[in-house]
């Protein structure tokens, strides 16, 4: 069954329109106007994030128990309208992908919006309606990944967090070479994603998660070097025991690939509420 892709506003569809590439999903855009989105559904637009809570959106979104991943920005206005769709989305198992706006170019109301929105969907996190919350911040990625013409900038940030949320979602469906996986805790559904490195001991995750309770790092490794580079196994698990502490627990998985290159997934999870004490 493919994964149902939905995207609210701006930020969410253009977003779900990089997942349009991948066969393994089925994409929805939702906003106020079609900017050449994929599988366009408008909705009415209004002058306030509240009047957005209050509208009772009629989208015919599929029902049933299958999987969806729900995108948006709470920056913008018609982040009020997330609620009421993620109610008409019961009885799917729905994961949140939230991107957090760079809040220094936000004015005040919007930074108002953003934060209650976020706060809201951890709390449906923690109460389990949603299967997990993913949290990216569009200000860490720029600085992870590398320069590009002005032109390209959303694009980049926007495939990166794309592609990243798939590979980690194909290897989590596929069987590994060798495995030290467990069951992430149900009381750790705020999340985070992101990259590390096989020969350095840097992460860098796409949102700063505080409270870290679970890393998990895939190790997409070609062929080649798993079949000829003797202590591969030592040389990962050192790398990965020296990332946990007292209250992180750390894993891995390795998967064989025919990519020329290899490459270091990772998600994060934690249990607690983030920035809940910001102002």
């Amino acid at each position: 069954m493919k994964t149902l892709v939905i995207g609210l506003g701006s930020a969410g569809c253009k977003i779900a329109k990089y997942f349009s590439v991948y066969s393994q999903y089925e994409i929805l855009s939702i906003d106020t106007g079609n900017n050449d989105y994929e599988n366009f559904v408008e909705y009415p637009k209004f002058d306030n994030h509240e009047f957005y809570d209050d509208h009772e959106p009629n989208l015919e979104i599929p029902s049933g128990d299958g999987n969806v991943l729900f995108i948006t920005c709470g920056a913008g206005k018609i982040s009020g309208a997330s609620l009421r769709i993620l109610e008409e989305l019961k009885g799917n198992n729905i994961t949140v992908l939230y991107v957090k706006p760079d809040l220094d170019m936000l004015a005040e109301k919007a930074k108002k919006t953003e934060k209650i929105t976020f706060q809201v969907l951890q709390q449906y996190a923690r109460s389990a309606l949603l299967e997990r919350l993913v949290v990216v911040d569009n200000s860490v990625v720029e600085k992870i990944i590398p320069e590009v013409p002005l032109s390209m900038y959303w694009n980049s940030i926007n495939e990166t967090i794309a592609s990243t949320f798939h590979m980690i979602n194909v290897f989590s469906n596929t069987q590994p070479e060798i495995t030290t996986f467990s069951a992430i805790p149900e009381t750790a559904r705020i999340q985070t994603i992101g990259f590390s490195d096989l020969e350095k001991d840097n992460d860098a995750l796409f949102y700063s998660l505080q409270n870290q309770r679970e890393k998990l790092y895939y190790y997409a490794i070609n062929e080649d070097t798993l079949e000829n580079e003797p202590g591969l196994y030592k040389k990962i698990t050192k790398q990965v025991k020296m990332k946990k502490s007292e209250n992180l627990r750390t894993s891995f998985s390795v998967y064989s690939t025919k990519y020329d290159l290899n490459y270091v997934y990772v998600l994060c999870a934690a249990s607690s509420i983030q920035e809940e004490n910001i102002s």
